[in-house]
């Protein structure tokens, strides 16, 4: 079963423009889209072409070495 989620995006001023300039290349093709519609059809294509679980076994790889955990349960400085 697959939940959908609603993800916030911050973008730096030049990958906004970039999806601005997109944006403006839809339109003169004559398609009304938004820089936020673009983002989700990018991201959501991006993710079709990976694996999810393997997405999310990687974030939560990565979310375990920030803060720092052992195998053996211990966090930063502190026994389990």
């Amino acid at each position: 079963m697959s939940k959908p989620t609603t993800v916030a995006v911050t973008l730096d001023p030049e990958s906004y423009a970039i999806f601005q300039e997109a944006v403006s290349v839809s339109e003169r093709a004559g398609a009304k889209v938004t820089v936020g519609q673009l983002l989700q059809h990018y991201l959501h294509d991006e993710i079709r072409k990976q694996n999810p679980r393997r997405i999310a076994q990687r974030f939560l790889r990565s979310v375990v070495m920030q803060i720092k955990v052992a195998p053996s349960g211990e966090t930063a400085g502190r026994k389990a």
